[in-house]
């Protein structure tokens, strides 16, 4: 068995995690992290690592539509290296435009309102994230 790998869609308050099967094929919901400061962020990730056997971060880098930076964009570098100083397991970062966008819509698809259920949305957005980045995974090794 593989060690799995999770990913990060950082917010401003809440950070949606998600963990790949053992095999490396699938994305799964993990938990919602509320985010208060990057030492707290930090302690939480490193419980993950064990508890889960975690061989990667990936984290979502949300770029702008023409593909710049925004000041979220260049928050979540800043914690990406912070991460990277105080985490002994590598981390990737993924280009996650309209995750958020897609994760809302799939809520709205099963009958749930998006405003009562931020915690879910930021889970999904971090499912379709780290989907997008075992895929991509795959298909280079085929190649």
């Amino acid at each position: 068995m593989v060690k799995k790998i999770i990913a990060l869609d950082v917010g401003s308050v809440r950070i949606g995690v998600s963990i790949s099967d053992g095999l490396g094929f699938m994305a799964h919901p993990l938990v919602t992290l509320k985010w208060k400061n990057s030492a707290t962020l930090i302690n939480d990730l490193k419980k993950l690592i064990t508890e889960k056997e975690i061989s990667k971060i990936v984290v979502g880098m949300p770029y702008t539509l023409k593909g710049g930076l925004s000041e979220q964009t260049k928050k979540v570098i800043a914690l990406t290296e912070e991460l990277k100083k105080n985490l002994d397991t590598p981390i990737e970062t993924v280009d996650e435009r309209l995750t958020t966008k897609l994760a809302e819509t799939m809520l709205r698809e099963t009958g749930k309102k998006a405003s009562r259920n931020r915690h879910i949305i930021d889970q999904v957005a971090a499912v379709n994230i780290l989907q997008t980045y075992l895929d991509k995974t795959r298909i280079l090794k085929e190649q």
